[in-house]
């Protein structure tokens, strides 16, 4: 029998070792995480005209425990840093996101979670290559 895998607000639990966190969602299956790889691209950055406003539509967006609000919150982040131009508190959005995301990534791929972000970045680079 397969394991469940569910999403609380701790992170990615399995069900069977006695979750007792409030489940928020069973995870993605491997379908929509595939779907979702094939869009990241594409996915539009949170954008904000300050800090504060922009710090509320980081916790809003992570507040909502989604695989495309979090890739929102780690692109928009990972392109304020690559500017240098980001706020000493998003770092720990994008870590936040990518704690449930390449969780999820690395149950429905069988992979290491060290190794989530490269694999993403590989598929990413390929489908832009044949793009």
């Amino acid at each position: 029998m397969e394991k469940l895998y569910v999403v609380t607000k701790k992170g990615i639990q399995s069900k069977d070792v006695g979750c007792t966190e409030d489940i928020i969602r069973k995870i993605s299956t491997k379908e929509a995480l595939e779907e979702l790889v094939e869009r990241m691209p594409y996915i539009q950055t949170i954008q904000a005209s300050n800090a504060k406003s922009r710090k509320e539509l980081y916790e809003l967006s992570m507040s909502e425990y989604d695989d495309l609000e979090w890739v929102k919150v780690i692109k928009s982040v990972y392109l304020r840093m690559e500017d240098h131009h980001y706020e000493d508190f998003e770092p720990e959005y994008a870590e936040r996101a990518k704690h449930f995301l390449y969780g999820e990534f690395s149950i429905r791929f069988n992979i290491h979670f060290e190794e989530v972000e490269s694999f993403l970045n590989k598929i990413i680079e390929k489908q832009l290559e044949e793009f």
